[in-house]
Order: C-alpha cells, then sequence, then structure tokens
C-alpha cells in the first residue's frame, strides 16, 4: 500500500465518517482496548528500504517493514536497529513506533523515540505530514515524530519511519545465573550483580515458569548480555564470575522471552524506582505460579506480569501475582495494561486521552475521530 492509496482510505472514511482499525503485521492486534471499527486499513503490504545510508547510520523504510528485515538488511553492514519490543520480530516497525514499544535492550540504547529520526504519517484529514529528518542531527523545535510516537494511530497513519543505527557488536553473548537458595541469598546476590560495575546490554530477572518456558531450569534466573568489543566483554564476563557463577546461553533466550507474549491474554507493565524494584527483587523473582510470567529490569524499574493464552491461570492467581509489589504510600508506580479482556478495561483502567490538551491534540490531528477510535479510551 503506497502513501497515495492510504490518503484515498483515509479521505473515504472521513467522508462517511467511517471508523478504521490500523494495523501493521497484525501480530499485536489485541493490545489495548478494543477498537471501535469494522473497516482495518493494514501496512503489511508496504514494506522495503527507502534510503539506506550506512556511513550516516540512517536507515528509511516503509512502515509495514518488518523488524526482522531490518535486521537482515542492516546486519550485511555490520550494523543494526537495537529494538526488541516484546511479541513476534514479524512486527513491523510502524506499528513499533506507534505503540513505543521496547524490550529488554531499552536500558542501554533507549525507546523507539530515542532511534526515531524523522516519519511520514497521514492524519485523520488525509494530510500527509513530515516530521524530523534523515539525519542524525536536526532544527530544534515542536518534534512532530515524538508526538507520533505511542499515539497508537490515533493522530495518524505513519507511512515512513527513518532511524538511527548503531554498528553490530563485535561479540554478544549471553549468560544465565540461577538464583536460588533463602530469599536473603537471592537478594543479596541480585544486589551484587546489579551494583556491581557491569555495563550489560540487556538483565532481566525472570520467576520460575518463565525460566522453565525458555528451557533455563527450575529456579528464577537472571538473564543477563553483554556486547562490544572481544576484550571488553571477557573483562565484563570476569566481572561477573566474581560475583555469580553465569552459565553461557544461546542469545536467541531474549528472542524466546519476548515471544512469551505473543500468546498472552493479559500483560501489566509496572514501572517505579529502579531501588524499589531492587528491594523486592527476590520476593518478586520467587513467584511460582503456573502460566504466570514476570520478568523485571532492575535497572530500569520496569516489572512485566504476563498471562498466558493456554495457562489456565484465573483472576486470583493473577491477583496474587501483582500483589508481590504492593505501593507504598511515600512511593509512585505507574501501572499500565497492555493486554486485558475487552470487558475489562472499563474497570481497570481510565482513558489514557480524557484531558483538555489530549482532547485538543486529537480534534486538530482526526477531528472526524476515525483513526482507532477507543484504543486509548474515551
Amino acid at each position: 500500500m503506497s502513501t497515495e492509496a492510504v490518503v484515498a482510505a483515509i479521505k473515504d472514511g472521513g467522508r462517511t465518517r467511517t471508523p478504521i482499525r490500523i494495523s501493521g503485521g497484525s501480530t499485536w492486534l489485541d493490545a489495548g482496548r478494543p477498537v471501535r471499527a469494522n473497516k482495518t486499513l493494514s501496512l503489511a503490504g508496504d514494506t522495503g528500504v527507502v534510503s539506506y545510508v550506512p556511513g550516516d547510520l540512517t536507515l528509511t523504510v516503509r512502515a509495514g517493514t518488518p523488524l526482522s528485515e531490518i535486521d537482515r538488511v542492516t546486519r550485511e553492514h555490520d550494523q543494526w536497529l537495537p529494538l526488541d519490543p516484546y511479541g513476534s520480530p514479524d512486527g513491523t516497525i510502524g506499528a513499533t513506533v506507534a505503540t513505543a514499544s521496547a524490550g529488554p535492550l531499552a536500558s542501554s540504547f533507549g525507546f523507539p523515540r530515542d532511534l526515531l529520526l524523522g516519519l511520514e504519517f497521514v492524519n485523520g484529514r488525509g494530510e500527509v505530514v513530515r516530521g524530523g529528518g534523515k539525519v542524525v542531527k536536526n532544527v530544534a523545535g515542536f518534534d512532530l515524530s515524538r508526538l507520533l510516537t505511542g499515539s497508537w494511530g490515533t493522530l495518524g497513519v505513519i507511512t515512513e519511519v527513518t532511524v538511527r543505527l548503531y554498528a553490530l557488536p563485535e561479540t554478544d553473548r549471553t549468560f544465565a545465573v540461577t538464583l536460588d537458595g533463602s530469599e536473603k541469598e537471592v537478594q543479596s546476590l541480585v544486589r551484587a550483580i546489579v551494583s556491581s560495575p557491569l555495563t550489560p546490554y540487556a538483565i532481566q530477572l525472570i520467576n520460575p515458569p518463565a525460566a522453565r518456558a525458555l528451557g533455563l531450569g527450575e529456579h528464577p534466573v537472571c538473564l543477563i548480555r553483554f556486547g562490544g568489543n572481544d576484550a571488553m566483554v571477557r573483562a565484563q564476563t570476569g566481572a561477573l564470575s566474581q560475583v555469580a557463577r553465569p552459565k553461557e546461553v544461546e542469545g536467541t533466550a531474549w528472542v524466546q522471552l519476548r515471544a512469551l507474549e505473543g500468546k498472552a491474554h493479559t500483560t501489566v507493565r509496572i514501572s517505579g524506582l529502579p531501588q524499589r524494584f531492587l528491594n523486592a527483587s527476590a520476593r518478586i523473582v520467587s513467584d511460582d505460579i503456573p502460566g504466570i510470567f514476570s520478568y523485571m529490569d532492575p535497572r530500569r524499574g520496569t516489572l512485566r506480569i504476563v498471562v498466558g493464552a493456554d495457562s489456565g491461570a484465573d483472576d486470583d492467581s493473577m491477583i496474587a501475582a501483582s500483589s508481590t509489589f504492593r505501593p507504598d504510600k511515600s512511593e509512585s508506580s505507574d501501572v499500565i495494561f497492555e493486554k486485558l479482556h475487552p470487558d475489562v478495561w472499563p474497570a481497570v483502567s481510565p482513558s489514557a486521552i480524557s484531558d483538555a490538551l489530549s482532547q485538543g491534540i486529537k480534534r486538530a490531528y482526526d477531528p472526524h475521530n476515525i483513526l482507532n477510535p477507543g484504543i486509548l479510551g474515551d
């Protein structure tokens, strides 16, 4: 699908006041609140590289291009785009930017908005708009690219994306540290790993059900990834061996971890102060409720709780898992629901766009409210 075809579809929807569901590769359609639309505008076929300048570490692609395809193209030039959102590698770059999805690498390389240089989108009026640019440095001003990032397709349909790349690391190794023993022992080991002068690409504390699903054993696991030149990675590995007993595992463990959410019917993300998560880490990772996966990034201060589609876990189990991280009156935390049963959304999660500013922006970009209506609430 070309930009012109997207323009035509949106203008037609505006004339007839027909709500439109925007989709990329359709690998994450059950995320977000239910969309009140019977017509779908899919960008799955709108793929391909528009411009690639390896010397500038910049890449421009059509929005329907899968992340797996971007990885294949950039690796040919020893470069990569360190975006690893949860779900399938076949997810598209347009959907990744639109939902601001990020994975374990975010703690080292940033979020989609940090890797995004510019984009093209079609707003609810059927107008083609460009934001940002195709170079690493841009003139300061109102950043339309960041406005569209995380808007879930409610302000415009992203058709083209320009991102900044990184040099592919010479060495990329992953290790697993088993977290067994008493809660005090686990807490001490986690603190030693996190507080050490290590600079891993990614680190996740994984509960027993998730560890079993990844084939990493019966106990909680600290999954840690080092990258860079060979000398640096060897030094990092040596430092880790001073505080723990790491076992090297295949790097595909990260892909498998992200894929755990592919069939999930419920996903909750909790974020707060990293120190607070560190204090509760032993209690969180020790939870062993069948069918409920949890993994935590103690550096970022984020915890994901995931209920598999075929887990058989009930609401009481989900409440039990969530209760391991009870809010404290003196501290705040954000609870973000990413996947829920359609009937549950109104009861547990208020609208994300009910404030006057969000409503004003929505009216300016989508005056007829035809783009993904309801996905962020009312």
